[in-house]
């Protein structure tokens, strides 16, 4: 994920989101440079799905990693939700879990 916030993979991606599903005092913190903290469901509609992020060059891809602290109960969760109705036609098909949540990346990406 951070190869492709630094844009090693520009070639392939158009748009990173990094999805902060913590409450706003965890996000408040310390938080991944450049989050969306959006830890209601109703906010991820609003954002993603009324109007969907499409990437304007087709070969190209446009990314979302969802997290939590532990990345094991409010970013999986919203990823389903997000997806639940649309499959197999999937707005948003590279969605991402990031591995260990906030927890495992800060030590290692300050």
């Amino acid at each position: 994920m951070v190869e492709a916030m630094n844009g090693q993979y520009s070639d392939v991606v158009e748009r990173l989101f990094v999805i902060d599903c913590r409450y706003p005092y965890e996000f408040e913190g310390g938080h991944i440079k450049g989050a969306l903290n959006l830890h209601q469901e109703d906010q991820i509609e609003d954002y993603f799905l009324k109007h969907p992020i499409l990437p304007e060059c087709p070969e190209k891809r446009v990314l979302l990693v969802f997290h939590c602290e532990f990345s094991s109960e409010r970013g999986p969760r919203i990823d389903r939700d997000l997806n639940e109705n649309e499959y197999p036609n999937l707005h948003y098909p590279e969605l991402y879990i990031l591995k260990g949540g906030y927890k495992d990346f800060f030590p290692l990406h300050k």
